[in-house]
């Protein structure tokens, strides 16, 4: 069912127009008040140095500019938000009929001759009744349930389970089958469906099969089917590939061979295969364009761009994220920023606090 947008609900063009919180339909001196109480400033996950301004969160109302920090045209590698855009791609092959989100993904793609180890294939062992479903999970929730048990290389080789180092725990999943080698150890340990499990590796194996499936690079499928028609040109944007990352050792300073599991192939009939996991390269201003596409459900300017049973925001293990909700209309965009406890993925309510809404937006001309 498409739902109906409030007659004040306008889209950005090619920038963002500002407007008060007045205009914005918010309390002005509440607004000032819950900004004024927030800490927010660069991130420092995993040694990135965001100081100096390198870092940008944006708040927007029914398509307008309400509040920003930082600098919100920075642009940085936005760790697993890209998980939201293996969303929309795996919609996108769903709407087109090339699959069936349902059904076991050997059917359309095997791995056989690409993968590095026979025991990776999907028609062997646990894959066999690994769905497109089961890698990408629940939209109302971050676990994945493909069976894939690694998130961090270095964390897998040390039997270690947590991010940085700070907030590490002994051991690895109980059900995995743990050789030390994250290459070798990336493929579906349990029967798929019965084990829930936040996995990044699981969705390096998706953006191999959707590379497959879709006959293109993930990168220009979300441009033609997204990105031109919400307003983010080819040049203001980029998506790592899987190669290109593990090839970086240190891309996170502090937390070096992080994405070490990431195996071939790293290319697939002719096309780089993105990094599915994430490391999208965007700005603040752009994933808020994202975020106002998640508020009204899919539409943009009267069309329905995407179904919205495959749209979702996303956070980044940097602090970064892309989030909307219809019951306000308002979006969000975050690059490497601290300050805000949202959860991107999962929240449906908006980040302002419900108090601070007076009404609707209220601007002349606005269509």
């Amino acid at each position: 069912m498409t739902i109906e947008l409030p007659d004040w609900v306008t889209y950005p063009e090619d920038d963002w127009v500002e407007i008060t919180a007045e205009d914005a339909g918010l309390d002005p001196e509440k607004f000032s008040t819950f900004i004024g109480s927030m800490e927010v400033k660069g991130a420092s996950f995993g040694g990135e140095d965001h100081s100096d301004n390198k870092y940008g969160a944006v708040i927007a109302r029914g398509g307008y500019l309400v509040h920003t920090w930082g600098d919100r045209h920075y642009r940085h590698q936005t760790a697993s938000v890209g998980k939201a855009f293996m969303w929309a791609l795996l919609g996108f092959a769903v709407a087109d009929g090339r699959i069936d989100p349902d059904e076991p993904i050997h059917k359309q793609w095997t791995g056989e001759d690409e993968l590095s180890h026979p025991h990776k294939y999907l028609t062997e062992g646990h894959h066999k009744n690994l769905t497109w479903r089961h890698i990408i999970g629940s939209k109302h929730e971050s676990l994945h349930y493909g069976g894939f048990p690694i998130e961090l290389g270095i964390r897998w080789r040390e039997k270690v389970t947590g991010l940085e180092a700070a907030n590490l725990t002994p051991g690895v999943p109980e059900w995995s089958k743990w050789t030390g080698d994250p290459s070798y150890d990336l493929y579906s340990h349990a029967e798929p469906g019965t084990v829930g499990l936040y996995s990044s590796a699981g969705f390096w194996r998706l953006s191999q099969a959707l590379t497959y499936i879709l006959g293109n690079d993930l990168k220009n499928i979300i441009q033609e089917r997204l990105f031109d028609l919400i307003g983010i040109p080819a040049e203001r944007w980029d998506w790592l590939t899987g190669g290109y990352v593990k090839d970086h050792k240190y891309l996170y300073p502090t937390i070096p061979d992080s994405y070490t599991y990431l195996d071939p192939p790293y290319e697939v009939n002719g096309n780089p295969v993105r990094s599915g996991p994430g490391w999208v390269v965007i700005s603040a201003s752009d994933l808020a364009r994202f975020g106002h596409l998640n508020a009204t459900q899919g539409i943009w300017k009267g069309k329905q761009v995407i179904d919205p049973d495959w749209l979702r925001g996303h956070s980044g293990g940097n602090k970064s994220g892309t989030s909307g909700e219809s019951k306000y209309f308002t979006a969000m965009g975050v690059v490497t920023t601290e300050g805000f406890e949202y959860r991107h993925a999962t929240e449906t309510t908006s980040f302002l606090p419900e108090e601070l809404f007076a009404g609707p937006v209220r601007v002349k001309g606005n269509s």
